[in-house]
């Protein structure tokens, strides 16, 4: 199980009280401590990349100004292993467009053999639907395909193309508490969270909680 954020705004701003929440979140959250790597992608100046083996509540590591980005701390599920190589997000290009992906939950029996996480066999699948499809519809796809086939906790997922951020709810238990995702907004600030972003940082309470099976575009 991990934790993420995703974020978009209507302009450029300092937006490491957002990393501020998530390390909080990784740290003292549900199930807490995420600490088996973290990472971004969010769009600054340009698209801006990053990625850690340590644990994100122990990174001295700034965002630069932003207004859209993505930030995934990751625990990992049984049976991976802790390596620099399966930490979120993943990468991909589809008809010269960058995407950035990362996933909340475990699939079981998703993993191959020559090493690859679920959360990377997701992105696979996903890319070849982006080929296809416009991309919400692509991730629908994606995640419908997934909960019908195979076991899982929760297909949860962030993506973005450093212009849009898309986000979805798929929790294997109706009223599953651990793989839940939020939507808060504030001055201009849109943001999806794995747990209530008031409760980690001094904000006004006005999360609401998307329901499981919905997906969204900030």
């Amino acid at each position: 199980m991990c934790r993420m954020i995703a974020f978009k705004a209507d302009k450029e701003i300092d937006t490491n009280w957002i990393l501020d929440i998530l390390k909080v979140i990784s740290e003292k959250g549900i199930s807490s401590p995420h600490s088996d790597g973290w990472g971004y992608a969010l769009r600054g100046e340009g698209r801006e990349t990053y990625n850690s083996s340590g644990a994100i509540f122990d990174s001295d590591e700034k965002l630069p100004p932003s207004r859209v980005g993505i930030v995934h701390s990751r625990k990992a599920s049984k049976g991976y292993v802790v390596n620099l190589e399966h930490v979120h997000p993943f990468y991909a290009t589809v008809k010269g467009r960058n995407y950035s992906f990362c996933h909340n939950g475990t699939i079981y029996d998703f993993a191959s053999a020559e090493g690859m996480t679920d959360t990377q066999r997701y992105l696979e699948l996903l890319v070849s639907n982006l080929e296809r499809y416009e991309t919400k519809r692509a991730l629908e796809i994606t995640a419908g395909f997934v909960a019908k086939n195979y076991r899982y906790t929760s297909i949860n997922a962030l993506l973005t193309d450093y212009e849009n951020v898309w986000a979805i709810r798929q929790n294997a238990e109706k009223d599953d508490t651990e793989h839940a995702l939020f939507l808060y907004e504030m001055d201009g600030v849109r943001i999806v969270s794995s747990e209530p972003v008031e409760k980690f940082g001094d904000l006004p309470g006005n999360s609401i909680e998307i329901k499981n099976g919905e997906s969204i575009v900030l």
